[in-house]
């Protein structure tokens, strides 16, 4: 893949495969970093996934434009040699649909269709959507939506979001990740689907949601208080009762807790510094733990942790913490 990014077409090439739903998490990855490069990468695909949305609405929907794909590429399968010339002319294709779109529309209506939004690892971001909504995007993580509301209330997430919906009379709120689609009138919950891992989740706080599983339609009703989770690897799916709010405490300027059991203080540290965090030793996850966390390195906050809880520490990567 290094290699493919090393012409002047590569990122275009990942692109495509991101808009064609064909992009390995190490690629996702490839093309997140891009994006976070500089402004011009950033506005560089926003205008490609405008022109994309823009040629999907000329051929109604998305099944005819991959129809039309499928069609180019038949003809040029005598020509594809390697896997980079084979993704050349998707790539070649799709550009052939985005030009001859351009000419219904005008530059206005193709470009900032949608608005894209991302989050580097170290960063948050508040969001208000067109409906009044609003969105708290939390670190590594990505939210497309139409400029406008006028039609559907429709939201694609990577990554981690925590949602407070407004009520629109006829019109349901709906955010769509790789693996379930959740539908909503009004209400605030919370959506996990990072990129490379199995398991996308959901937590609600209030009202209610439908959450529909991608490919073979089950769905689910969700009441507040309760987590969804959806394992891709064994398509399983599982509900359990939490505490929600130990699932949306990111949000925060600080953290702040009276007695706060470890486990759920863990699954807190896990958002607030973008980590995984695996505790071998079980004896002291039911031990309450009041702490206030503001800007801290995690260095510093896990030894505040040892001096008030026996436990002690080791980094196993950059992003995985485990306890002993």
């Amino acid at each position: 893949m290094l290699s493919e990014l090393s012409n002047p077409n590569g990122y275009d090439i990942l692109i495509v495969k991101y808009l064609d739903d064909d992009i390995s998490s190490e690629e996702k990855e490839l093309l997140r970093n891009w994006i976070l490069q500089s402004k011009e990468n950033e506005n560089y695909f926003r205008d490609y996934v405008s022109i994309w949305e823009a040629s999907n609405i000329i051929l109604q929907d998305k099944k005819n434009a991959q129809i039309k794909l499928e069609e180019f590429n038949q003809k040029q399968s005598r020509l594809r040699r390697r896997k980079l010339i084979s993704w050349a002319t998707s790539s070649a294709a799709a550009v052939m649909l985005l030009l001859i779109t351009l000419q219904f529309f005008t530059p206005y209506q193709w470009f900032g269709e949608r608005v894209q939004t991302f989050t580097s690892e170290n960063s948050k971001k508040e969001i208000v959507l067109p409906d009044g909504s609003h969105v708290w995007l939390n670190a590594n993580s990505s939210i497309s939506y139409a400029k406008s509301f006028e039609r559907s209330r429709k939201v694609k997430l990577t990554g981690e979001a925590l949602f407070d919906v407004v009520k629109s009379a006829g019109k349901n709120f709906t955010v769509e990740t790789s693996n379930i689609k959740i539908e909503v009138l009004g209400t605030v919950f919370l959506v996990n689907d990072k990129a490379g891992s199995d398991i996308t989740e959901t937590v609600l706080e209030s009202g209610l949601v439908n959450i529909t599983i991608n490919g073979t339609g089950e769905d689910f009703n969700l009441k507040p208080g309760e987590l969804f989770q959806y394992n891709s690897t064994d398509e399983s799916s599982t509900i359990e009762q939490v505490n929600a709010s130990s699932y949306t405490g990111w949000i925060a300027t600080s953290l702040s807790f009276t007695n706060i059991p470890m486990s759920e203080l863990i699954i807190q540290l896990e958002k607030w510094y973008n980590i995984d965090i695996v505790c071998n030793n079980k004896s002291i996850l039911n031990i309450p733990v009041s702490i206030t966390i503001d800007d801290e390195p995690l260095e510093e906050t896990l030894f505040l942790l040892s001096q008030i809880v026996s436990l002690s520490w080791s980094a196993e990567s950059v992003n995985r913490i485990i306890l002993n």
